[in-house]
């Protein structure tokens, strides 16, 4: 002790009232997330249906139900299935679904055990059912890693980088809510897989797989949205185990590239949802 307190010019270590309240809980259980957590939460049960991959590396889908609801996470329980936060996952809500980070795990032998803190990680969802508490977001945020220094949130994970030195940049970042399918295959595969659309832009798409390929990996795919097909060559940007995958479109023909404007457009005035 004496060498730390020399080593950072200070004559004595002291911990502050909160430190102390803050290691009381913690031996009683009770996860940080709910000791530090300034968002307001609304009591509320209702089942959702949870996808993804345990700390094992095993497939899950089972039904968990929510404790309470914030607008930006929710608190789940009857799912032991983490050691520890980290993990992205997917969630319906009946006919609503999202993506959400795992950001804390109810301690064993606690009231809170099988109990999981979540983080949507798409920008403006709200999949539970009833009116949203408002407030920001900024502990459960900063504990996902998703505050920038300074209190700024991250940029939600996308599928496209941005494309500056245009014009109709908004538009061709923002990202849209979208009914369909899309055929991913690998370059040099024998054979692809048939996906679901989650969400599209002029810069690529993510759609739901529980077999994602790996970021880097080039793919052609085929992007069928009502009566619109879309044909392009890609790289996958970003993968969720048994959630889904990212692609950047990189190629694509001057008509399948006016195809996809159409489809924005068309998107855009049908009042789609961003994602």
């Amino acid at each position: 002790m004496k060498q730390l307190t020399e080593e950072f010019g200070c004559s004595k270590l002291h911990s502050s009232p909160r430190s102390a309240a803050k290691r009381k809980a913690v031996s009683m259980g009770t996860p940080i997330m709910l000791q530090t957590r300034r968002e307001p939460r609304t009591s509320h049960e209702s089942p959702g249906r949870v996808f993804g991959m345990d700390s094992a590396g095993r497939p899950i889908n089972q039904t968990g139900w929510t404790v309470d609801i914030s607008q930006h996470g929710a608190r789940l329980k009857g799912l032991p299935y983490w050691s520890g936060p980290g993990e992205t996952i997917g969630v319906r809500c009946g006919t609503e679904k999202a993506r959400f980070k795992v950001v804390w795990i109810g301690k064993p032998g606690t009231p809170q055990e099988g109990q999981v803190g979540l983080l949507c990680i798409e920008t403006g969802k709200f999949i539970w059912g009833i009116s949203a508490p408002t407030s920001e977001a900024r502990t459960m945020a900063a504990s996902a890693g998703m505050m920038q220094p300074g209190g700024v949130p991250r940029p939600p994970i996308g599928t496209a980088p941005p494309m500056s030195g245009g014009r109709n940049n908004r538009r061709r970042d923002a990202r849209y809510c979208a009914s369909g399918g899309a055929k991913v295959q690998e370059m040099g595969s024998p054979a692809g897989q048939w996906t679901m659309i989650h969400d599209i832009s002029l810069g690529g798409c993510y759609v739901e797989t529980t077999t994602p390929l790996r970021p880097g990996v080039q793919v052609e795919a085929v992007v069928h949205v009502g009566d619109i097909h879309i044909a392009a060559r890609g790289e996958i940007t970003v993968a969720h185990r048994m959630v889904g995958m990212g692609v950047r479109f990189t190629d694509m023909t001057p008509l399948n590239r006016q195809r996809l404007e159409s489809l924005i457009d068309q998107l855009i005035q049908s009042g789609a949802a961003e994602a």
